[in-house]
């Protein structure tokens, strides 16, 4: 095997017959940034202060430019058959800039600022990143990411630890899980669940088929589901929830009592439960559009008062099988929360 090291800190250009293993010396903190056209890029991140590339086809060459603060590898022939492996050992510290267009991504831990990661043909699969993340694959799993997150999914799953700064999801096809968000959370994914373990921010997350829960989110929740459950054990601020075919379940626990707590929750086909705290202000209508004949489908913890607003129709009202409405003041009345169902069972339940 041949070894060719950048010796000097001005750029030079390498061209390898691979497999051969390229070194480049690099600061700690510098940039690695590689293109490669197809390979399963297997990134070591024990090294010290080189980047060392070995790839496992000799019909690849690749150009490297060894500069102090930033490696760039280049493949210059076109795609071999098959699909080779890259193992790339760098610096911790080092940020990652990889691409390749078929094959998968594994990288360790690694404390770079950044770790841009994108594959079209294949999974990414990380240890903890201490900066921001950058990420598309067709399928994404990484442990805990220190600042910013953006994953991207092309079919498949997204699994990712806790997220330090503000976090985007997107998958055509899959399920989303997360831990803690730090930051704020905008998840869609066009099929699958959608899991948020907790957010100290806003939530905004949409799926065509799949549940949406999550433990706790500190902020408020904007979340819709054509078909899936929507459960939220705890909610800071104010909701909107909606699903086509799904029950609906929210527990209100307001971290301060004087903010925005309005909800605007509604099943098309489903029941809704609300817990609403005791000290809350708070004007509750809730409507059954299609309620079970001469069966009550409306239950409250708290006395029903009149409706405030108008009944929806007074003589539809009379007829079995017509629209269920009431209503419920809190504490002199307050923030409006708002819950219809088309067919189903309401619930509003004392919280603390």
């Amino acid at each position: 095997m041949n070894f060719r090291t950048c010796l000097s800190s001005l750029p030079v250009l390498m061209l390898l017959p691979l497999s051969l293993f390229g070194k480049c010396p690099i600061s700690p903190n510098g940039t690695l940034e590689l293109r490669a056209p197809a390979g399963n890029l297997i990134v070591d991140t024990s090294g010290t202060d080189t980047v060392e590339v070995e790839v496992s086809n000799r019909q690849v060459t690749v150009q490297e430019d060894c500069q102090p603060n930033r490696v760039i590898i280049i493949t210059k022939t076109p795609t071999v058959a098959g699909i080779p492996d890259w193992k790339i050992r760098v610096p911790r510290g080092v940020t990652l800039d990889l691409s390749t267009q078929a094959g998968s991504i594994q990288v360790g831990d690694t404390d770079g600022s950044d770790a841009f990661l994108r594959t079209s043909g294949g999974k990414v699969t990380t240890g903890n990143i201490k900066g921001n993340a950058l990420i598309y694959a067709t399928e994404v799993k990484t442990g805990d990411i220190g600042g910013n997150a953006e994953l991207r999914g092309l079919g498949g799953r997204l699994r990712v630890g806790d997220v330090g700064g503000n976090a985007e999801f997107v998958t055509t096809g899959g399920d989303i899980t997360t831990g803690l968000i730090r930051g704020r959370v905008k998840a869609t994914s066009q099929s699958g669940s959608i899991t948020i373990r907790e957010s100290n921010g806003d939530v905004i997350v949409t799926t065509l088929e799949g549940d949406i829960t999550s433990n706790y989110i500190h902020g408020a929740f904007d979340g819709r589901t054509e078909s899936g459950n929507i459960r939220l054990e705890g909610v800071g601020s104010w909701v909107h929830a909606l699903t086509g075919v799904g029950d609906i379940f929210v527990r209100l626990i307001p971290e301060k009592l004087g903010g925005d707590l309005h909800v605007n929750a509604e099943a098309a086909l489903g029941n809704i439960t609300m817990y609403v705290p005791l000290k809350m202000k708070a004007t509750i209508d809730a409507i059954i559009d299609k309620p079970a004949m001469k069966t009550k489908q409306i239950f409250s913890d708290f006395p029903f008062k009149a409706a405030i607003k108008a009944p929806i129709n007074g003589l539809r009202s009379l007829i079995p099988g017509g629209p269920e409405q009431q209503g419920v003041v809190l504490n002199g009345g307050g923030n409006n929360v708002k819950l219809r169902t088309s067919a189903g069972t309401i619930h509003i339940m004392k919280g603390n």
